[in-house]
């Protein structure tokens, strides 16, 4: 603190190639880096020392729940007519059902935002689009059972 205070009464800068402080005539030259050193522990006494750290938002380490939109396709969804349910398990798998004919399907799906990307054993693909409590499925309209 005593050498900021002699610092703070007078201090004259000489060119910035130098890198030295000159204060009063007489006194000895101070290093550019002395200068700024003292400047540092002066600055850190009234800055606050740390931070509180808040939790994020998205937890990395807890990715097995499901997000907002798996929730909302998470279910069993039918077509208005019933000729097809579709039920889409927490775990990314989905069976498909048509009763009237007693066929079955399985397979897995993925949901990024508002898209559903189904591919059934057989190798087939298919992508379906969540809106407003609707999933679309090329021409079919499902809605939750």
């Amino acid at each position: 603190m005593r050498m900021l205070r002699r610092l703070a009464r007078s201090v004259q800068r000489m060119p910035a190639a130098s890198g030295v402080v000159r204060r009063r005539q007489g006194d000895e030259a101070m290093p550019l880096t002395q200068v700024l050193h003292a400047l540092g522990q002066f600055a850190s006494g009234f800055a606050p020392g740390s931070r509180p750290t808040r939790p994020l938002e998205i937890d990395l380490a807890d990715s097995g729940a499901p997000t907002p939109f798996e929730q909302a396709a998470i279910g069993i969804w039918k077509t208005e007519d019933g000729s097809i349910l579709i039920d889409l398990s927490p775990n990314g798998q989905f069976k498909k059902k048509k009763p009237a004919l007693g066929a079955e399907h399985l397979g897995r799906y993925a949901v990024d935002r508002s898209k559903l990307y189904f591919e059934g054993e057989a190798g087939w693909v298919a992508l379906g689009k969540l809106k407003r409590g609707t999933l679309s499925i090329g021409d079919k309209r499902f809605r939750k059972a």
